[in-house]
């Protein structure tokens, strides 16, 4: 995951070269390959130069783990179990590539998420349900949400544009709710980008006013896959929530 992270936004292989050492190109033996384990053993640095070892790392393990072990505890040993598996896997690591390349203003002017993550999310996606449940309305209930999820996201930003003559949303995003309508059908894709929004709403205000810059790019992929993990889990909590919102409690 990790290597994909760092290697996907800028068209480099995830196969060759090995790992190494982005400072001294030393190459990682395996056992400085542990996840969480080597980076503690490591004290945080390249066993050869000794320089800082990035802490994406161990925090990008650390919350896979965790996402893996709910997954586990929630869908069992199942096909359905390996389906969010790698759903989540697939979340996480586009995640992640947004939020890191966001940081990286030498190389990109906002986040990116590479296509081939999400086009290749959303095949997945409909395999996948195919997989799990092998009847015609499943394939059409993801394609259907893969349309859903691609206008739910492109009308507003193409709106926006049109009005501003600026970029509103990046066609990433667009891509990303595309292959979460693929996985999930199109019926959750509106509570998710409700609790996307106001993940973003609560995290954006803070720092575009500590930053003092209102166009400042913050990246929206982080709070999409955050949202769509969120409703994996409690989904029909926040449906509940989201109906007693309107009709009240009791309605």
């Amino acid at each position: 995951m990790n290597v994909m992270i760092s290697r996907l936004p800028y068209g480099k292989s995830i196969v060759h070269p090995s790992s190494m050492c982005p400072i001294c190109g030393h190459k990682i033996r395996f056992y400085e390959n542990i996840p969480v384990l080597s980076f503690v053993l490591l004290r945080g640095r390249c066993s050869s130069c000794k320089s800082k070892i990035s802490f994406q790392y161990p925090l990008v393990e650390i919350l896979t783990g965790i996402c893996f072990l709910m997954i586990y505890s929630k869908f069992g040993i199942s096909l359905l179990g390996l389906k969010m598996l790698i759903f989540v896997f697939l979340l996480l690591v586009i995640a992640f590539t947004d939020f890191f390349t966001s940081l990286d203003t030498e190389n990109f002017e906002c986040g990116v998420i590479p296509v081939v993550l999400t086009r290749g999310g959303m095949l997945a996606g409909l395999i996948l349900s195919l997989v799990v449940k092998p009847e015609l309305k499943t394939l059409i209930n993801s394609f259907i949400g893969i349309l859903a999820g691609g206008l739910i996201m492109w009308l507003p930003g193409f709106i926006y544009k049109l009005i501003t003559k600026k970029e509103g949303m990046g066609f990433g995003d667009v891509e990303l709710f595309g292959t979460i309508g693929a996985f999930l059908g199109y019926k959750p894709l509106f509570i998710i980008l409700l609790l996307s929004s106001f993940l973003g709403t609560v995290v954006g205000i803070p720092v575009i006013a500590i930053k003092k810059d209102k166009n400042y790019p913050l990246p929206f992929g982080p709070f999409i896959s955050l949202a769509t993990i969120v409703y994996i889990f409690y989904g029909e909590a926040l449906i509940k929530i989201y109906l007693n919102s309107i009709y009240g409690y009791g309605g």
